[in-house]
């Protein structure tokens, strides 16, 4: 939809000259409802400490969206009342409010501006949009979200990171903030667990070092699915994480460093012991293959019954693949997001 100077004027955007020049950085805030756990009524806040993922990206959980949003981007994220923006919303605290911050600056000179309460307006004035922000959402906030919700969540209650709002605004040069607008023409029932403010804090540490580790190929389907209400595209894309990190693991391993100093090999046979278990080692092609030597080897929470799991798992792909016909219903995809959540608990 494309608007006339005349309706353009109409909104409040008056006509600036070359020659007055805004250096504006941008910054995205992404607001999700977390969605099974509560601060616990003994804790002592009810927000988080603020935690960095990677650069210029920072993360807190807070059951005030402007309190939160103040810690991260210095500024509230909604001037209304807050109680009645998350009732119009249909959402609910504790809130994970991701902030990121582009790396460069960008230069307008004029275009359509409109001032009020100390803040700029404008008017699809950076038409080449937001590149970085456009990249980290794409490349790195799927490893955030995976990241959050391994460690937020445990094994009896899983946590789901439901997306809320998206805002978009830039600082200039001199403070100022700046929105820059253009106009264009199901919930899921999860029980909650309190956590104290220390717990949240140990989630959101121990989920950097995950971020750390994760690689976009195989996060993206982990988190897809946790974004989709389709029970087969949920389960096939926590099995694809599980397949595509059993292959990386696996390809990660020496079998003189990871698998040699785990058998017991007698000095009799030392040589040919030693020759026979590494020809095992290194015919391992399969992703079975791969699973279990990286549950004996590296993934050191599983146990028998999330063999047995990945097992029913592969086997319910299997069939999907070969045109078998599968009551949705009866899908495992609880399974296969527990097996995904424990595996990233390791990575």
């Amino acid at each position: 939809m494309i608007l006339s100077n005349y309706a353009l004027e109409k909104m409040g955007f008056s006509e600036y000259p070359e020659s007055d020049v805004l250096e504006v950085q941008f910054g995205i805030v992404r607001v999700f409802s977390v969605q099974g756990i509560d601060f616990h009524p003994d804790s002592s806040k009810t927000i988080s400490d603020v935690v960095e993922f990677g650069r210029n990206c920072t993360v807190v959980v807070s059951n005030s969206l402007n309190e939160g949003c103040r810690l991260l981007a210095g500024e509230d994220f909604i001037d209304e009342g807050e109680e009645e923006w998350i009732e119009n919303k249909k959402t609910r605290p504790p809130f994970a409010l991701i902030y990121f911050k582009e790396f460069c600056t960008r230069t307008l000179k004029g275009g359509r501006r409109k001032e009020h309460e100390g803040s700029i307006t404008t008017y699809d004035a950076f038409p080449e949009g937001k590149a970085d922000i456009r990249k980290w959402e794409k490349e790195f906030l799927p490893n955030i979200v995976t990241s959050l919700v391994a460690h937020l969540s445990n094994l009896e209650r899983p946590v789901n990171l439901v997306p809320v709002e998206r805002a978009i605004s830039g600082t200039t040069s001199e403070g100022i903030t700046l929105f820059d607008v253009k106009i264009t023409g199901s919930a899921n029932l999860l029980v909650s667990s309190g956590k104290t403010s220390e717990d949240i804090n140990e989630s959101l540490q121990s989920s950097t070092e995950v971020f750390r580790q994760l690689e976009y190929k195989a996060s993206r389907h982990f988190y897809s699915a946790l974004n989709e209400k389709d029970r087969l595209k949920q389960f096939l894309s926590y099995f694809l994480f599980i397949e595509r990190t059993t292959h990386k693991c696996f390809k990660s391993l020496d079998y003189e460093v990871s698998a040699s100093p785990t058998f017991n090999i007698p000095s009799r046979l030392n040589e040919s012991g030693s020759r026979f278990f590494e020809q095992r080692f290194r015919d391992a092609k399969n992703l079975a293959q791969r699973f279990n030597w990286c549950a004996l080897l590296v993934w050191n929470t599983l146990n028998d019954s999330d063999i047995d799991d990945f097992n029913e798992l592969k086997k319910t792909r299997d069939l999907l693949s070969h045109g078998e016909d599968i009551v949705e219903a009866d899908l495992p995809v609880e399974k296969a997001r527990k097996l995904a959540s424990k595996i990233l608990g390791t990575v």
